[in-house]
């Protein structure tokens, strides 16, 4: 899976593409992982796995939705992270 990130998530990260080769991984232990690997980007994560606790920090979006914490990550999908929309 390929994985874009933009910012400030880029910056927590080092980098804003990166390349997985994993498989049947949910959204929630897809950021685990990242967290694992990019210790910076581990402060960005809710404590509990949660849509609302994950979208008030950053919106996972891929395939024309965003992604809920549950849901499967196809090991060819592209994901998109950016920071959570405000405004009015």
């Amino acid at each position: 899976m390929r994985i874009y990130a933009y910012p400030p998530f880029d910056t927590l990260l080092g980098k804003a593409e990166i390349e997985l080769n994993q498989e049947n991984l949910s959204l929630w232990e897809l950021l685990q992982i990242l967290a694992q690997n990019y210790p910076a980007f581990k402060h960005e994560l809710p404590d509990k796995a949660t849509d609302e606790g994950l979208r008030a920090r950053m919106l996972p979006i891929g395939e024309g939705h965003i992604y809920s914490v549950t849901d499967t990550i196809p090991a060819d999908a592209i994901l998109k992270i950016f920071p959570p929309l405000t405004g009015g």
